[in-house]
């Protein structure tokens, strides 16, 4: 399995996982002056392919948009983030 990378580079963010669960990722993502905020997230993964005669590892994958307010959300505060994180992470 390939792991998220722990430095990603989207949407002109920066983003630097915080901590990484079982189920759950933590990430602090910087781009904005002044703004600290972190993207807590289930880590989803996708499977094996077979495209072609290429195959592609089995991969987690950082949310897409769509996920936000379902399985990943945006917090703006440090200590909530990571209450959060370790809410879902220890359901």
């Amino acid at each position: 399995m390939i792991p998220l990378d722990e430095i990603i580079n989207k949407n002109n963010y920066t983003y630097t996982q915080v901590l990484k669960g079982k189920r759950y990722c933590l990430y602090e993502q910087n781009g904005i002056a002044n703004m600290r905020c972190f993207e807590l997230f289930e880590i989803k993964v996708r499977p094996k392919k077979d495209i072609k005669g290429i195959v592609l590892e089995e991969k987690e994958l950082f949310p897409k948009d769509k996920d936000f307010g379902k399985t990943a959300w945006t917090i703006c505060d440090l200590d909530k983030a990571l209450a959060k994180f370790n809410e879902l992470e220890n359901k």
